[in-house]
């Protein structure tokens, strides 16, 4: 299964955290730095990572000898005297490796410099999303992780209705989330997006800073957040009204319901054209006289919580079995109010499973 090398190349030189985790187990601490690399031949996948790891590298090789490619899996350790260029340039020399491909949107200039420095008479270049693309099919191990954190997400949301009580600040419902996932062998997908009155307008709001706004009384709530369990990751956005809602909050909701509705059918029935049913999603919603949403109708779902497919207008991609993507059509009204709901779901050979079973009828506190 070594088809993520192209057939010009020998090797892929892998420095995505996420994917050297999908195709070796190996996760260190700090997903924003350097802290292991991939060479992936058609003999083996060579994890390069350094001493601080030693001993995690040494059991995983020993308890995990293949990785998901089918190959065997083998270990460098660096050092200063030993970088992970020098690394390289010595495996592709005892495999007589003439031609790697790279992670061009991961690798750095200055990577790129160093390697080439190294590697004379290697012919290095660019790759895009050969991993990735490995990725979007899910094993079923893979399908069992994510029902796990989509479970915990809906237990969470059940857990957070009845704090939504007017006074309480969105900094502590998303500490509530939080807390709600350490306490149960859980921890966030990725930043949670908990939103109060205009500021549910904000597609993303609330992912740079804390907010300490207050639930009013007749207010309106957006979360949208996920668990992560055994590294793979849930999303689901649900609204909440707390108190008497507003006539156009209603009317937006029922326009979003209905777009979430008719795409979920169409994809349940067939339907596998990702442009096809973004395109149904916003008839619906501009049918209402609603601005329409300035996102993709949904995002695969995985290791990471934004992973190919994309289901979109711009991009006609044919979407198949394992795939587990998300539906999320919304309404922005800028400084006034935002409607979005977001189901995460398992595309069957003819079917769908609807995975994030918090409901979707309007919610009055």
């Amino acid at each position: 299964m070594t088809d993520i090398i192209p057939e010009e190349h020998d090797a892929i030189f892998v420095t995505n955290p996420v994917n050297i985790q999908y195709l070796s187990g190996f996760t260190g601490v700090a997903p924003m730095e350097r802290e292991s690399f991939l060479l992936v031949t058609r003999r083996e996948v060579r994890l390069f990572t350094y001493p601080l790891y030693r001993e995690t590298a040494e059991l995983l090789v020993k308890e995990s000898p293949s990785s998901v490619l089918g190959t065997p899996l083998r270990l460098t350790v660096l050092s200063k005297e030993n970088p992970i260029q020098k690394a390289v340039s010595e495996t592709a020399a005892k495999q007589n490796l003439k031609s790697i491909g790279y992670e061009e949107k991961n690798l750095t200039v200055y990577e790129l410099h160093k390697l080439e420095a190294e590697l004379r008479g290697i012919r290095l270049t660019a790759t895009n999303d050969r991993v990735e693309q490995l990725r979007e099919i899910k094993q079923i191990h893979e399908l069992r992780f994510i029902r796990d954190a989509a479970k915990r997400t809906d237990e969470c949301f059940s857990m957070l209705i009845p704090l939504l009580r007017p006074g309480v600040t969105e900094s502590f419902v998303v500490s509530a989330i939080e807390s709600f996932f350490r306490d149960h062998q859980a921890e966030n997908a990725f930043s949670p997006i908990v939103a109060f009155g205009k500021n549910t307008s904000l597609p993303h709001y609330g992912l740079s800073h804390v907010s300490q706004a207050k639930l009013a009384k007749n207010d309106i709530v957006l979360i949208d957040f996920g668990a992560k369990m055994h590294g793979y990751c849930a999303d689901m956005t649900r609204m909440v009204f707390a108190g008497t809602p507003k006539s156009e909050w209603v009317n937006a909701y029922e326009a979003v319901l209905a777009a979430n509705t008719k795409a979920i059918t169409m994809l349940n029935t067939g339907e596998r054209n990702g442009a096809t049913l973004d395109a149904a999603a916003r008839e619906i919603i501009a049918e209402a006289n609603l601005p329409v949403y300035p996102h993709s109708l949904g995002h695969g779902v995985g290791l990471a919580v934004h992973e190919r497919p994309r289901l979109t207008v711009a991009q006609a991609q044919v979407l198949t079995p394992n795939m587990t993507v998300t539906i999320e059509p919304g309404v922005y009204i800028p400084g006034s109010f935002g409607i979005r709901i977001e189901d995460l779901v398992f595309i069957n050979n003819d079917s769908i499973t609807i995975v994030s079973q918090s409901p979707k009828e309007l919610i009055v506190r």
